[in-house]
């Protein structure tokens, strides 16, 4: 996590539909939080993790990544913990 003198701490919630994917991008420090499904993340160089609920993944900072609701039936909710300087976007979006 980032340690600064001004930093601000949001809390973002998210859904996905039973097969929905995230954009391929970084981030600089997010936490997501399970609370119903599973979330898979493809982290460049590394094999892919899978967060169920009730746990949570701290994802590393400018790794290039994707994610994805695999189930076909359920869907999926987290809420993510990001830390950051003020006014820094959330994610980086990659091509």
């Amino acid at each position: 996590m980032p340690r600064r003198e001004n930093q601000a701490v949001r809390v973002l919630t998210a859904r996905f539909k039973p097969g929905d994917k995230t954009v391929f991008h970084t981030h600089r420090s997010a936490v997501p939080y399970i609370l119903e499904g599973a979330f898979t993340l493809e982290l460049e160089g590394r094999a892919p993790v899978v967060v169920k609920a009730g746990q949570a993944f701290v994802e590393p900072p400018k790794v290039k990544m994707t994610g994805y609701n695999r189930s076909t039936t359920e869907p999926l909710r987290l809420v993510i913990f990001y830390v950051s300087d003020p006014d820094t976007p959330f994610l980086d979006l990659l091509n």
